[in-house]
């Protein structure tokens, strides 16, 4: 019986860590997606990507939040690293062939001591800028 208990609440928790990235993904995705229009801000990304990071057991504010622009990801430089950004449009003015990655990460709480989960998961987002 404590085996099946143990099976039982491992399934729950592993079941709410898959719903955190899901969520993760989605937002960064919907983040990028929303920083790639005109007149699109860094706070305006990180304000959408932070309102829908939330779900079970996460809470969207407590995400941390990397946008970074490139054309590819390698060669991606953080665009969005401090408060006086927060006015700057990430696509405006930016080369050919620019994407914006948007990033948002999490620390995974530990429910239960011996249900082994990740400690940290992350989402990644990245569109095409559509102007420059």
């Amino acid at each position: 019986m404590p085996f099946l208990l143990l099976l039982l609440f491992a399934v729950i928790i592993y079941g709410m860590v898959f719903a955190q990235d899901l969520s993760l993904s989605n937002s960064a995705r919907q983040a990028a997606r929303s920083g790639v229009v005109a007149g699109a801000t860094c706070s305006g990304i990180k304000q959408t990507a932070q309102d829908n990071a939330s779900t079970i057991g996460m809470s969207g504010a407590d995400t941390t939040v990397t946008i970074a622009l490139g054309t590819d990801e390698d060669h991606a430089s953080p665009i969005c690293t401090s408060a006086a950004d927060d006015t700057k449009q990430p696509c405006q003015a930016s080369p050919a062939n620019s994407n914006v990655y948007v990033t948002l990460g999490h620390t995974v709480d530990k429910i239960l001591p011996f249900v082994p989960t990740p400690d940290s998961i992350t989402g990644k987002g990245v569109f095409r800028c559509e102007f420059s």
